[in-house]
């Protein structure tokens, strides 16, 4: 207790606990203001026209897994580890994203109205929706604050732009506004929260100009980014690709009733990737003190990750006809056992990002990437034999099979990732093994 004592003492861990601190508060307001109305907009538009709307948003998140270029871990980590040249990094990261998102929304709007994408009025819907590729860019001073534990000013972002897209959607649902009308709420909330991030990070003292990118800069981090890219394009992929099937194997009103289902699972995924970003250096500095300091660190690591995703769900999983029938009304009452079996998928997702992280680290972009993309492609198979038969309920199987697969499994396949994929196996008999936590020393 007394070692306890003394960690929680230190700077480094308060200013750690301050940032998460930022980042579950900023989530509660996510939850207070987004997830509660996202309920009443679903009960307004009903299974059918939510099911359009989420396909469209699935796949401009499909879209947004490229525009993004894999950068944040990048970034991040030079951030902490170079200092004199933020101004070109932080400029030569936004630099490529704008690039990326000029080209996935182009190719997105022109596929839509192509009529290779669904209806007209899902591809109108998706050139609304595509505007929201150019926030990646746009968003680079939020990985400046992060780096720095400064959540606070990205929390302030976040939050403002969210109390502005729930108003708006509750003016919608009052005029009974179309649904093209909710898919601008989504754009201008969007908008919203970059300039919010830019303002507030320049106040916090970010020294950002677009004419500080160089190409040597941004073929470096190309060159770096690309294996995380297509990994967390991968990722994406198995976390939208059943809402994109559903549609095209079932249609519109099982995605509506799938997507409901998921809103109450993955609310909860910022939860490793805050802890992520708050641990980050203290990770890199337990790296610095020696194998045995670093392993011990990145246990710790991955039992609280794997102790978060079993503390919500369990719970969930056991209460979910409940929570739907609150949330979503009666016409939403097939979601219950999509919730109840999706999200297990919370626990590898938990210790995959915390994996993801030992993987940037010591630089095995490779295989991360190898091992997302097995996820990926598992996933889009089970989904192929699952749907058909059990529809949404399916597709929530092949999730937490595939991510299993993805996030834990695929450790023992690298030799150097082997003892990584033991450290995740004991995490996940925390609820047998529990109590021995309890009495490390």
């Amino acid at each position: 207790m007394q070692q306890l004592a003394d960690m929680v003492a230190t700077p480094n861990f308060q200013r750690a606990a301050g940032n998460f601190g930022w980042l579950l508060a900023e989530r509660a307001a996510r939850f207070v203001l987004g997830v509660v109305v996202g309920f009443l907009v679903a009960r307004h538009l009903g299974p059918t026209r939510l099911g359009s709307l989420s396909y469209c948003a699935a796949l401009v998140t499909l879209a947004g897994g490229i525009a993004s270029l894999g950068l944040d871990q990048v970034v991040k980590r030079d951030l902490l580890q170079t200092r004199g040249s933020e101004a070109e990094l932080l400029a030569s990261a936004a630099a490529l994203r704008l690039l990326a998102g000029f080209g996935c929304a182009g190719g997105l709007v022109a596929l839509g109205f192509g009529g290779l994408l669904g209806s007209s009025e899902e591809a109108r819907l998706l050139a609304i929706l595509a505007l929201t590729l150019f926030q990646p860019a746009l968003l680079v001073p939020d990985l400046w604050l992060q780096a720095h534990l400064r959540a606070k000013f990205s929390v302030w972002a976040q939050t403002g732009a969210l109390a502005a897209g729930a108003a708006l959607r509750i003016f919608l649902i009052a005029r009974g506004a179309s649904l093209a009308a909710f898919a601008w709420a989504v754009t201008i909330e969007a908008a919203l929260a970059a300039a919010g991030m830019h303002w507030l990070a320049r106040r916090a003292g970010l020294d950002f100009s677009w004419l500080a990118a160089r190409w040597a800069a941004m073929r470096r981090l190309l060159a770096e980014a690309w294996p995380l890219m297509l990994a967390g394009l991968a990722i994406t992929l198995y976390m939208k690709i059943d809402e994109v099937m559903l549609r095209q194997l079932v249609g519109p009103a099982a995605v509506g009733i799938y997507s409901a289902a998921t809103r109450l699972t993955e609310i909860w995924y910022f939860l490793p990737i805050a802890l992520a970003s708050s641990l980050l250096p203290a990770l890199l500095r337990a790296r610095e003190r020696g194998d045995a300091a670093y392993r011990e660190r990145l246990q710790h690591y991955y039992d609280l990750n794997a102790a978060i995703g079993y503390a919500l769900s369990v719970p969930i999983a056991f209460a979910a006809p409940w929570i739907v029938r609150l949330a979503y009304g009666a016409a939403f009452a097939a979601s219950a056992p999509i919730v109840s079996v999706h999200v297990w998928s919370s626990v590898f997702v938990f210790i995959g990002v915390a994996r993801g992280q030992w993987l940037v680290n010591e630089r095995l972009r490779i295989f991360y990437l190898l091992a997302t993309l097995g996820g990926a492609v598992v996933n889009i198979a089970l989904n192929f034999v699952f749907i058909p038969r059990w529809g949404g309920l399916g597709a929530a199987v092949a999730t937490v099979i595939s991510q299993a697969l993805a996030a834990w499994l695929s450790s023992f396949c690298l030799a150097a990732a082997r003892e990584t994929g033991r450290m995740q196996t004991r995490a996940l008999l925390v609820p047998l093994l529990g109590w021995h936590h309890l009495r490390r020393p």
